[in-house]
């Protein structure tokens, strides 16, 4: 493995494996924190749902709360971080749903949480961040998404996956 940059939380490296057949495949592979993503239920069918500017489109995008797990090393704990730090509520029921993967080449993993049971319980919203909290309808939520010019992949995932397994 030759690492070909290594800074501001991104790695990138070049690596070598061997496939079943023998043959050599070398490919770089970037690495970077894992995540979370909440479906936060205010109460049935309604969740938060955040509008927040990201600069580098130079525009909103509707997404749930999410963020890294860079802070802590226990993805629980980094869920009730975001949760708080992004919605202002701490969740009484912070539940493990599932995992997913952009793609082999990035190493990222994206952790995805039901949390129920909310109490306000707020933490400071970090300072680069510009965002609303908005309390939708789990359908409008997905449609609110969906529509966005650039969507927020790991929302629309787990949203479509928490329709499709409980409604």
């Amino acid at each position: 493995m030759e690492t070909l940059f290594d800074q501001c939380g991104w790695k990138v490296t070049i690596e070598e494996v061997t496939l079943p057949n023998g043959k050599i495949k070398k490919a770089a592979r970037v690495q970077r924190a894992d995540t979370v993503t909440m479906i936060a239920e205010i109460r049935p069918g309604t969740i938060f749902l955040l509008r927040e500017y990201r600069p580098y489109y130079g525009q909103y995008i509707w997404m749930l709360p999410s963020g890294r797990i860079d802070k802590e090393s226990d993805m629980t704990v980094a869920a009730q971080r975001e949760l708080q730090e992004e919605t202002g509520y701490r969740a009484a029921n912070l539940r493990y749903l599932w995992e997913a993967n952009i793609s082999e080449s990035l190493l990222l993993t994206n952790y995805f949480f039901y949390a129920s049971d909310l109490t306000p319980d707020p933490l400071p919203q970090d300072d680069d961040e510009l965002m609303e909290v908005h309390e939708v309808e789990i359908n409008d939520a997905l449609n609110r998404i969906e529509s966005s010019v650039k969507v927020h992949l790991p929302s629309a995932y787990a949203l479509q996956r928490w329709l499709r397994e409980n409604r």
